[in-house]
């Protein structure tokens, strides 16, 4: 994966852009998506910033249910973290 935090903030929003509604482009992109919210270390800041721009990218495009769930998880696991 790429380990420039900023390009991969970009593509995320890149992704997010080309899947807001085309159910195709969304379908293609499900993946991708799963594999950046599980295995984004999130042990430090720059990997939060990651996991929120791809659950921004998961609620806006149409993706799997699973996925949204995951997206949802994601976001409790961020107001469950005491470093706010």
């Amino acid at each position: 994966g790429a380990s420039d935090l900023f390009l991969q903030v970009q593509i995320l929003r890149l992704l997010r852009l080309l899947g807001t509604g085309n159910e195709k482009a969304s379908e293609e992109m499900n993946d991708v998506l799963a594999t950046v919210a599980t295995n984004t270390e999130t042990s430090k800041n720059a990997g939060n910033a990651i996991l929120y721009e791809c659950v921004q990218t998961i609620m806006a495009v149409e993706s799997e249910d699973g996925l949204r769930v995951l997206a949802v998880n994601i976001l409790g696991r961020f107001l469950l973290n005491r470093d706010n």
